[in-house]
């Protein structure tokens, strides 16, 4: 009967450290998720006082650059990419390097030149963060 118990002690011990591994790091359960072709649809929001041919998106870690027209770009990419939102490489005197973005079918990139995109990044996550 002590053997049973310490067997069942041992398993369930083994169960709460996967559950605390599984829930408590979403690396680990996207890691298991399957991977698929999308087709994703990117609208700009463009605030800035710059033309909307001034922006691409860009897939990191990959060379695939699409420009906007009438600020909507279309890609085909796996579900597990990212997405940011660049200056066009054709105008060399304007830098502008937006926040990473989930891959979705329907994405709205905005640009705001009023305020440096991984500022409102930072606030953003303290804002989810700290939240009641």
């Amino acid at each position: 009967m002590k053997m049973i118990a310490k067997i069942l002690i041992g398993i369930l011990g083994i169960l709460f450290i996967f559950a605390i591994i599984w829930f408590g790091m979403p690396n680990v359960q996207n890691a298991f998720k399957e991977v698929k072709m999308i087709s994703v649809t990117v609208k700009l929001d463009n605030k800035c006082s710059l033309d909307d041919d001034s922006f691409v998106v860009t897939v990191p870690g990959t060379d695939i650059i699409v420009p906007f027209r009438n600020n909507i770009a279309r890609l085909r990419l796996k579900s597990d990419r990212k997405l940011q939102l660049r200056a066009n490489p054709k105008y060399p005197a304007i830098r502008y390097d937006g926040m990473f973005v989930d891959v979705k079918e329907n994405v709205i990139l905005e640009a705001d030149c009023t305020t440096s995109p991984r500022l409102k990044g930072i606030f953003k996550s303290m804002k989810d963060q700290f939240k009641n």
